[in-house]
């Protein structure tokens, strides 16, 4: 079976570990970053990255800017954005700049993130034809 590279980015460990939970029987290899730069560095290492989910509110680099930034660099990584702070303003603005897949607020629902990662994989792969 194959393996796909995951990116949990958040500035809240805790967000982090209940993310990678959902993950547990899934095949994918989770990687965390608390920051943007964090999350920067760590598809330089570990490209590619199939499917980055990254939190909205973060210190220095809101989540819209850094998933816009990959994907000018990263086109085929897919990207999905959480927040606890919902707006219909930040939604539009995240879609439009960053291109996000998906837009999901905190709390989030197990089944829908999983779902929606399993579908962004399906997406990445056929982008990838």
């Amino acid at each position: 079976m194959e393996r796909y590279n995951i990116l949990i980015v958040d500035d809240e460990p805790n967000v982090i570990s209940s993310l990678k939970r959902i993950f547990i029987d899934e095949p994918y290899d989770i990687y965390e970053a608390n920051s943007a730069a964090e999350g920067l560095a760590v598809f330089e290492k570990k490209h590619p990255i199939h499917v980055v989910i990254s939190d909205e509110r973060m210190p220095e680099v809101s989540g819209s800017e850094f998933l816009a930034a990959l994907r000018d660099q990263y086109p085929r990584t897919v990207r999905i954005l959480l927040t606890g702070y919902a707006s219909l303003e930040a939604a539009m603005k995240a879609i439009n700049k960053g291109e996000i897949y998906r837009f999901f607020t905190k709390p989030w629902d197990e089944t829908e993130i999983r779902d929606a990662v399993r579908a962004a994989i399906v997406k990445y792969n056929i982008d990838s034809n």
